[in-house]
């Protein structure tokens, strides 16, 4: 109340009630003109705190920081909530309300003022009867003479209004909108929404109405209602626009590729066929609006320009269709890149420093060719369980990554493919070394596959037709590999391949202008190992080693191959809640199936539950199977828990403090399970029962966001512990949870 004057009140609450459910609440709150302070989750109103801590001595710099980064307090405005009163009254009407009523009333409690909204809807107006046609049957002349109106009423078919429906704005701004793209679609560069009127007649049926959808009729300007073909395509490469600007830019060259005038200075940069095969406009063909935006989208997915623009001049001509002439304008972006960054990393709370080198260029062969090699190395520290003793871990590699901005198909041209998907051809080669007082190891990754995308870009799809991972262990200590008695965890030390194919969809109706909004994400991935090799191997007779007859297996470059079936899926929720909260939600699932040459899943290829990206009470590899706790034989303990099985869910509230400051609160839930019924861990097979062996954990975190780059710390709490004894699982109050078992990760980036 510091900042309360003395007739003045604190707006503490408003509240919204009202007799249907066809209109959310949430609809209303939007119109609200004067709302409360703002509510953080268990902290109440934390930036009008922070506001009131500040002193009324200005020239400070101390309260003018504290009041840039609080909030003032939201002073009661009668003129404000009347405007909300008739704000809420049209909106009902747009939703066919016409007979709704709004009305408010307020009550004051020590110095805080409580505002209530009460909205009666009454009837609801619905269409009884569309009609396309003008007013008393009269025909538009001008869209007559064009052609328009015949193409206007061809379109009706596919109208999104029918009887029955409410008398809606947003109905009718949808049906605007349809019908302004269709016609735009087909040659209409200059017509309009704006053109499209209706008009409801209700005095004759009550609360049904006659509407009444027509072009209107008094345009004078023809070229408005006028049909255009594209006749020209001209494609600056190198446009500069204050080079443009200034009149000198003369020093240009021009070439004809197919029929497109490409436009360069000093020497081409790009391959034309990489651009031309890029646009979806076409020459000699009728405008349309949604080549023009695919066009826009594609040269984006190029990542070669920072500047895109797409212009249409009017051109003379006598036919009825009339010629447009269309520029692009293309700023190309640097060719070639490096970065050198040093960071800390946290790897299940194992701590180093590590270092990388990035080198990319843009456009390789001219052909919009994306080529990237990295170095990085890191030192780190891991501590195992062996009497508190540090050993040092030291790991280097390089990866070379070669993007192709079409499929790279010999046999195959797909030249519709390419120009209605967007494909990309991906390459890339990775060679690792880690070496640690136990083992070295040495892991060779190489890839093949494609990329492409849905118009809309909500759908992507990754299939990699060959991804191999060639690991190859030396030095290991005899000792340490004879402790490990479970072939999930030996096939981590031991010498193996995987040759797979793998397939990858995702969907997000994220919109990247909107980040205040709600939005969807879900991923499904599926891969199949080791089967071409096996059947090779069959086909060919060879002969199969192994040290027992149940256990033969094939080999190719020297080392036994996987093979599995394997499939995952996940989905997330974010929630927006105002601008300084929002919830997000993730479900994964998971299974994998070994089978044929190796009977457990790899050990990369495993599923693991803990660490700062899942359940974050646990250490990464740390939790499960089941209800399986490793034995600290010899002193020597190694987080491998791993399973063919994973179920998890997380639920996080996220709200901003101040300056760069967020918090969050979560909660984390899942396991990992074995289906393998050669597994000999106790309690670790899947079971009817397996929701018993669910783990619980909850927290909370403080991240530094400085928009390119997010630095989280997240301290995570044992709920549940399926490790435990049945009866004594929730861990939250005692000396196996709690605080005294809390796990500390520090990461990059949101979990999820």
């Amino acid at each position: 109340m510091k900042y309360v004057g003395e007739d003045e009140f604190l707006l503490e609450r408003v509240k919204i009630k009202s007799d249907t459910r066809e209109m959310k609440r949430s609809d209303f709150k939007k119109i609200i003109r004067q709302k409360p302070n703002t509510r953080i989750l268990a902290i109440g109103r934390f930036h009008l705190r922070l506001y009131n801590l500040s002193g009324r001595d200005t020239s400070k710099r101390i309260n003018r920081w504290l009041r840039g980064i609080g909030e003032a307090p939201v002073i009661y405005d009668p003129m404000l909530t009347g405007r909300s009163v008739r704000q809420m009254g049209v909106a009902l009407q747009n939703k066919g309300y016409y007979k709704a009523n709004v009305s408010d009333s307020v009550y004051f409690k020590k110095k805080k003022a409580y505002v209530e909204y009460r909205i009666t809807t009454g009837p609801r107006t619905s269409i009884q009867e569309i009609s396309f046609k003008n007013r008393n049957g009269n025909a538009n002349r001008v869209a007559e003479k064009t052609g328009l109106l015949a193409t206007y009423y061809r379109d009706t078919v596919n109208t999104s209004l029918h009887p029955g429906q409410p008398l809606d704005i947003d109905l009718l701004d949808h049906e605007r909108e349809r019908i302004t793209r269709a016609l735009r679609e087909q040659g209409y560069f200059n017509f309009s929404k704006n053109f499209i009127q209706f008009l409801a007649d209700s005095t004759r049926a009550g609360e049904k109405a006659a509407l009444a959808v027509r072009l209107t009729d008094n345009m004078l300007d023809t070229s408005l209602f006028q049909r255009y073909f594209v006749r020209e395509i001209h494609i600056d490469m190198d446009y500069d626009q204050l080079t443009t600007m200034s009149g000198a830019d003369t020093a240009t060259s021009r070439i004809d590729y197919n029929g497109y005038i490409i436009i360069y200075r000093n020497k081409l940069k790009i391959n034309p066929k990489v651009i031309v095969e890029t646009i979806q406009i076409n020459r000699h063909e009728l405008y349309n609006i949604q080549q023009v935006l695919e066009t826009y989208s594609r040269l984006q997915a190029l990542n070669l320009f920072r500047y895109i623009n797409i212009e249409f001049k009017e051109g003379e001509g006598e036919s009825q269709v009339k010629p447009l002439d269309c520029t692009i304008r293309l700023t190309p972006l640097k060719r070639q890149s490096y970065n050198l960054s040093v960071e800390g990393t946290n790897t299940s709370g194992n701590l180093g420093i590590g270092g990388n080198f990035t080198y990319n260029h843009r456009n390789l062969f001219k052909g919009g060719e994306e080529f990237s090699i990295g170095l990085w190395g890191t030192i780190k520290k891991e501590q195992l369980r062996d009497n508190g003793n540090i050993f040092n871990t030291r790991e280097i590699g390089a990866e070379m990554k070669f993007v192709i901005p079409q499929f790279w198909m010999p046999l195959f041209r797909m030249k519709n493919f390419r120009h209605d998907y967007a494909p990309k051809t991906l390459l890339s080669f990775s060679y690792g070394f880690e070496e640690t007082p136990y083992y070295t190891r040495s892991i060779v990754n190489t890839s093949f596959g494609y990329l492409w995308r849905k118009a809309d870009k909500r759908w992507r799809y990754n299939l990699n037709i060959a991804d191999m991972n060639y690991v190859l262990m030396s030095n290991v200590e005899s000792s340490f590999i004879d402790s490990v008695k479970n072939e999930y965890i030996k096939s981590a030390y031991t010498d193996h391949m995987i040759l797979s194919a793998v397939f990858t969809a995702s969907y997000t109706d994220q919109l990247v202008a909107q980040e205040r909004s709600s939005y969807n994400y879900l991923r499904v991935n599926v891969e199949s190992a080791g089967n071409l090799l096996w059947g090779i191997n069959r086909g060919s007779g060879k002969t199969r080693g192994g040290t027992s007859a149940e256990d033969l297996y094939y080999k190719c470059l020297g080392v036994r191959y996987a093979q599995f079936v394997k499939m995952d899926a996940e989905y997330r929720y974010h929630w927006h809640l105002n601008r300084a909260s929002s919830f997000v939600w993730r479900f994964m699932v998971g299974c994998g199936y070994p089978y044929g040459n190796m009977k457990v899943l790899p050990y990369e290829e495993a599923y693991y539950c803990g660490g700062a990206n899942d359940l974050r009470a646990w250490q990464a590899r740390t939790l499960g199977p089941g209800s399986f706790l490793p034995a600290n034989k010899g002193n020597r303990w190694y987080p491998n828990s791993v399973g063919d099985f994973k179920l998890a869910a997380n639920a996080e509230y996220r709200f901003k403090l101040f300056w760069l400051l967020e918090g969050a609160i979560f909660v984390d839930a899942g396991n990992v399970w074995n289906i393998n019924p050669k597994e000999d861990r106790s309690n670790s097979l899947l079971t009817s029962d397996f929701y018993k062996q669910i783990a619980i954990g909850t927290g909370a975190g403080l991240r530094v966001n400085a928009n390119y780059f997010l630095l989280r710390f997240d301290l995570g709490i044992k709920v549940k512990d399926p490790t435990r004894d049945e009866g004594d699982r929730f861990v939250l109050l005692n000396r196996y949870g709690g605080i005294r078992r809390s796990i500390f990760n520090i990461a990059i980036g949101y979990p999820f």
